[in-house]
């Protein structure tokens, strides 16, 4: 039962949040720098990554005869994940924004 506790646990933390932790971080990047709202490459591999963090770190838990190699291959999946993050959109937040075909607009007209 223990097991089963600790792996929904991680479920949640490592999987649900930190997926949504993500998909917060790359739509309001992409929208912020007037970029489409699509998933390319990158993003499908941060996603990846980060599901796959959790699930090894679900099966920790219930393998625990090799809890210490998955807990830390998980950990190298959630660094992988957000560092791929930080650097595939960091690049794209230092740019200048991109034109976009409706652009919005900061305040009331003449201003």
């Amino acid at each position: 039962m223990r097991a089963i506790a600790r792996g929904g646990i991680h479920a949640w933390t490592a999987g649900a949040m930190g997926t949504m932790t993500l998909a917060v971080m790359t739509r309001a990047s992409l929208g912020h720098t007037g970029q489409p709202l699509s998933a390319d490459w990158l993003t499908q591999a941060i996603y990846a990554l980060v599901i796959a963090a959790a699930a090894v770190r679900i099966a920790a838990a219930f393998v625990p005869d090799f809890g210490f190699i998955l807990v830390h291959s998980a950990a190298a999946l959630w660094i992988a994940a957000f560092w791929g993050f930080a650097i595939g959109y960091g690049r794209l937040l230092w740019q200048p924004r991109a034109a976009s075909s409706s652009p919005r607009q900061s305040g009331p007209k003449g201003r």
